[in-house]
Protein backbone atom coordinates (compact mmCIF):
# COMPACT_ATOMS: atom_id res chain seq x y z
CA UNK A 1 0.00 0.00 0.00
CA UNK A 2 0.96 3.29 -0.67
CA UNK A 3 0.10 6.84 0.36
CA UNK A 4 -0.12 9.85 -1.24
CA UNK A 5 -1.55 12.10 1.78
CA UNK A 6 -0.01 13.13 4.45
CA UNK A 7 0.32 11.91 7.52
CA UNK A 8 1.30 13.01 11.32
CA UNK A 9 3.96 11.21 12.37
CA UNK A 10 6.67 10.59 14.70
CA UNK A 11 10.36 9.03 14.43
CA UNK A 12 10.65 6.55 17.05
CA UNK A 13 14.23 5.20 15.74
CA UNK A 14 16.79 4.99 12.68
CA UNK A 15 19.61 3.35 11.70
CA UNK A 16 21.91 3.09 8.63
CA UNK A 17 20.33 1.44 5.72
CA UNK A 18 23.32 0.87 2.68
CA UNK A 19 25.59 3.14 1.74
CA UNK A 20 23.31 7.06 2.50
CA UNK A 21 19.83 6.01 3.51
CA UNK A 22 18.16 5.84 6.75
CA UNK A 23 15.93 2.49 8.05
CA UNK A 24 13.38 4.07 9.86
CA UNK A 25 10.75 3.46 12.31
CA UNK A 26 7.95 5.73 12.50
CA UNK A 27 4.69 5.83 14.24
CA UNK A 28 1.99 7.32 12.55
CA UNK A 29 -1.88 8.56 13.02
CA UNK A 30 -3.25 6.70 10.34
CA UNK A 31 -1.63 4.06 9.56
CA UNK A 32 0.68 3.29 13.26
CA UNK A 33 4.25 1.78 13.62
CA UNK A 34 5.66 1.80 9.99
CA UNK A 35 9.07 1.17 8.39
CA UNK A 36 10.22 3.02 6.02
CA UNK A 37 13.85 3.70 3.66
CA UNK A 38 14.51 7.49 3.56
CA UNK A 39 16.66 7.15 0.60
CA UNK A 40 20.09 9.81 0.53
CA UNK A 41 19.11 10.46 4.23
CA UNK A 42 22.57 10.60 5.30
CA UNK A 43 24.12 11.74 1.90
CA UNK A 44 26.38 14.89 2.74
CA UNK A 45 24.60 16.82 -0.06
CA UNK A 46 23.54 20.51 1.14
CA UNK A 47 20.34 20.04 -0.24
CA UNK A 48 20.12 17.03 1.88
CA UNK A 49 17.74 18.34 5.32
CA UNK A 50 16.00 14.79 5.64
CA UNK A 51 18.47 13.55 8.43
CA UNK A 52 17.22 16.92 10.61
CA UNK A 53 13.75 16.49 10.56
CA UNK A 54 14.03 12.63 11.17
CA UNK A 55 14.96 13.04 14.66
CA UNK A 56 13.22 11.86 18.08
CA UNK A 57 9.79 14.07 19.34
CA UNK A 58 9.92 16.23 16.25
CA UNK A 59 6.23 16.15 15.06
CA UNK A 60 6.50 15.62 11.34
CA UNK A 61 3.73 14.96 8.41
CA UNK A 62 5.17 11.75 6.07
CA UNK A 63 4.38 10.19 3.05
CA UNK A 64 5.11 7.31 1.53
CA UNK A 65 4.71 4.63 -1.60
CA UNK A 66 5.99 1.12 -2.24
CA UNK A 67 3.58 -2.60 -2.40
CA UNK A 68 6.00 -4.56 0.59
CA UNK A 69 6.02 -3.79 4.15
CA UNK A 70 9.31 -1.91 3.99
CA UNK A 71 8.36 1.08 2.01
CA UNK A 72 10.18 4.16 1.05
CA UNK A 73 10.03 7.33 2.66
CA UNK A 74 7.61 10.16 -0.02
CA UNK A 75 7.61 13.20 1.17
CA UNK A 76 8.51 14.48 4.74
CA UNK A 77 7.50 17.69 6.54
CA UNK A 78 7.80 19.63 9.69
CA UNK A 79 4.78 19.52 11.41
CA UNK A 80 5.52 22.29 14.32
CA UNK A 81 8.56 22.84 16.95
CA UNK A 82 10.64 19.62 17.77
CA UNK A 83 9.30 19.02 21.72
CA UNK A 84 12.73 19.83 23.74
CA UNK A 85 13.28 17.31 26.49
CA UNK A 86 16.32 17.24 28.75
CA UNK A 87 18.28 15.07 31.37
CA UNK A 88 15.84 12.38 32.41
CA UNK A 89 12.56 13.86 30.62
CA UNK A 90 14.37 13.15 27.54
CA UNK A 91 15.54 9.38 28.59
CA UNK A 92 11.83 9.04 29.42
CA UNK A 93 10.68 10.16 25.80
CA UNK A 94 12.87 7.70 24.45
CA UNK A 95 11.35 5.19 26.96
CA UNK A 96 8.38 5.75 25.25
CA UNK A 97 9.45 5.25 21.91
CA UNK A 98 11.06 2.02 22.67
CA UNK A 99 8.00 0.75 24.08
CA UNK A 100 5.93 1.73 21.19
CA UNK A 101 8.37 -0.03 18.50
CA UNK A 102 8.59 -3.08 20.62
CA UNK A 103 5.12 -4.02 21.46
CA UNK A 104 3.18 -2.31 18.57
CA UNK A 105 2.93 -4.69 15.39
CA UNK A 106 3.39 -2.85 12.12
CA UNK A 107 0.50 -1.81 9.87
CA UNK A 108 -1.89 -1.64 12.96
CA UNK A 109 -3.42 1.78 13.51
CA UNK A 110 -4.06 3.11 16.57
CA UNK A 111 -5.28 7.39 16.66
CA UNK A 112 -6.06 7.65 20.20
CA UNK A 113 -2.95 6.38 21.44
CA UNK A 114 -1.12 8.79 19.01
CA UNK A 115 -2.80 11.31 20.62
CA UNK A 116 -1.44 9.95 24.29
CA UNK A 117 1.73 9.97 23.05
CA UNK A 118 1.37 13.43 21.58
CA UNK A 119 0.04 14.59 25.02
CA UNK A 120 2.94 12.82 27.04
CA UNK A 121 5.85 14.44 25.02
CA UNK A 122 3.81 18.00 25.73
CA UNK A 123 3.91 17.10 29.50
CA UNK A 124 7.72 15.65 29.43
CA UNK A 125 8.21 19.06 28.58
CA UNK A 126 6.84 20.73 31.20
CA UNK A 127 6.60 18.80 34.34
CA UNK A 128 9.51 17.69 36.73
CA UNK A 129 7.23 14.36 37.73
CA UNK A 130 8.26 12.66 34.85
CA UNK A 131 7.05 9.19 36.68
CA UNK A 132 3.82 10.34 36.60
CA UNK A 133 3.89 10.20 32.64
CA UNK A 134 5.57 7.13 32.64
CA UNK A 135 2.59 5.65 34.76
CA UNK A 136 -0.14 7.13 32.86
CA UNK A 137 1.33 6.08 29.37
CA UNK A 138 2.08 2.73 30.27
CA UNK A 139 -1.41 2.10 32.05
CA UNK A 140 -3.11 3.31 28.38
CA UNK A 141 -0.61 1.47 26.29
CA UNK A 142 -1.28 -1.60 28.08
CA UNK A 143 -5.17 -1.41 27.63
CA UNK A 144 -5.23 0.33 24.33
CA UNK A 145 -3.34 -3.37 23.45
CA UNK A 146 -5.22 -5.70 25.69
CA UNK A 147 -2.88 -6.76 28.62
CA UNK A 148 -4.37 -3.94 30.68
CA UNK A 149 -5.90 -5.36 33.65
CA UNK A 150 -8.86 -4.49 35.93
CA UNK A 151 -8.05 -1.94 38.78
CA UNK A 152 -11.93 -0.71 40.17
CA UNK A 153 -12.85 -4.67 40.48
CA UNK A 154 -11.11 -8.11 41.46
CA UNK A 155 -11.27 -11.14 39.29
CA UNK A 156 -14.27 -12.17 39.98
CA UNK A 157 -16.08 -9.53 38.76
CA UNK A 158 -16.49 -7.91 42.36
CA UNK A 159 -15.78 -4.44 43.79
CA UNK A 160 -12.33 -4.00 45.23
CA UNK A 161 -12.62 -2.35 48.84
CA UNK A 162 -10.73 -0.13 50.34
CA UNK A 163 -10.50 -1.75 53.72
CA UNK A 164 -9.50 -5.08 51.95
CA UNK A 165 -6.51 -6.64 50.99
CA UNK A 166 -5.44 -8.13 47.66
CA UNK A 167 -3.03 -10.87 46.09
CA UNK A 168 -1.99 -9.54 42.60
CA UNK A 169 -2.70 -12.79 40.04
CA UNK A 170 0.08 -12.31 37.34
CA UNK A 171 -1.76 -11.14 33.80
CA UNK A 172 -4.99 -11.18 35.45
CA UNK A 173 -5.90 -9.00 38.29
CA UNK A 174 -6.67 -9.08 41.96
CA UNK A 175 -8.01 -11.49 44.43
CA UNK A 176 -8.84 -11.11 47.67
CA UNK A 177 -8.55 -14.92 49.26
CA UNK A 178 -4.82 -15.44 47.69
CA UNK A 179 -2.92 -13.11 49.87
CA UNK A 180 -1.08 -16.30 51.72
CA UNK A 181 0.61 -17.94 48.53
CA UNK A 182 3.26 -16.10 48.28
CA UNK A 183 1.95 -13.30 45.91
CA UNK A 184 2.15 -9.54 46.37
CA UNK A 185 -0.40 -8.70 48.61
CA UNK A 186 -1.41 -4.72 48.10
CA UNK A 187 -3.96 -2.75 50.20
CA UNK A 188 -7.00 -1.83 48.32
CA UNK A 189 -6.81 1.58 49.05
CA UNK A 190 -3.71 1.93 46.82
CA UNK A 191 -5.09 -0.13 43.77
CA UNK A 192 -7.96 2.00 43.76
CA UNK A 193 -5.84 5.28 44.00
CA UNK A 194 -4.45 3.80 40.56
CA UNK A 195 -7.64 3.38 39.23
CA UNK A 196 -8.70 6.75 39.57
CA UNK A 197 -5.14 7.73 38.36
CA UNK A 198 -5.03 9.99 42.36
CA UNK A 199 -0.61 10.02 42.09
CA UNK A 200 -0.63 12.17 45.46
CA UNK A 201 -1.42 8.71 47.59
CA UNK A 202 1.55 7.50 48.78
CA UNK A 203 3.12 4.02 47.16
CA UNK A 204 -0.14 4.19 44.10
CA UNK A 205 3.49 4.98 41.62
CA UNK A 206 5.54 2.47 42.87
CA UNK A 207 2.30 0.32 42.77
CA UNK A 208 1.48 0.97 38.83
CA UNK A 209 5.24 0.93 38.11
CA UNK A 210 5.68 -2.44 39.63
CA UNK A 211 2.68 -4.21 37.53
CA UNK A 212 3.09 -2.57 34.66
CA UNK A 213 6.61 -3.74 34.27
CA UNK A 214 5.77 -7.11 35.23
CA UNK A 215 3.01 -6.77 32.50
CA UNK A 216 5.27 -5.41 30.02
CA UNK A 217 8.41 -7.63 30.44
CA UNK A 218 5.96 -10.47 30.14
CA UNK A 219 4.46 -9.24 26.63
CA UNK A 220 8.13 -8.63 25.57
CA UNK A 221 9.39 -12.47 26.75
CA UNK A 222 12.60 -11.80 27.57
CA UNK A 223 13.62 -8.76 24.76
CA UNK A 224 15.62 -5.95 27.01
CA UNK A 225 14.44 -2.63 26.85
CA UNK A 226 17.60 -0.69 26.94
CA UNK A 227 16.05 2.67 27.41
CA UNK A 228 14.38 1.51 30.80
CA UNK A 229 17.81 0.30 32.03
CA UNK A 230 19.70 3.56 31.31
CA UNK A 231 17.15 5.63 32.93
CA UNK A 232 17.28 3.15 36.15
CA UNK A 233 21.02 3.58 35.99
CA UNK A 234 20.94 7.18 35.23
CA UNK A 235 18.26 7.56 38.29
CA UNK A 236 20.80 5.59 40.59
CA UNK A 237 23.78 8.32 40.32
CA UNK A 238 21.47 10.83 41.04
CA UNK A 239 20.41 9.25 43.86
CA UNK A 240 23.88 8.62 44.76
CA UNK A 241 25.51 11.85 44.25
CA UNK A 242 22.44 13.43 46.40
Amino acid sequence: MSTDNLTEAFILHTRPFKETSLLVEAFTLSEGRVSLVSKGARSASKKNNRRALLQPFQPLKISWLGRSNLKTLKQLDSNGLPHKLCGINNLCGLYLNELLLKLLIQWDPHSELFEAYQKSLHWLEQTSSPQVVLREFELYLLDELGYGIEWVVDIYGDMIEADKSYAYIPQQGFAQELTKQGLLTINGTLILAVAKRDWQVKGCLALARKICKHIIDSVLDGKELNSRKLLQQTLALQAEGN
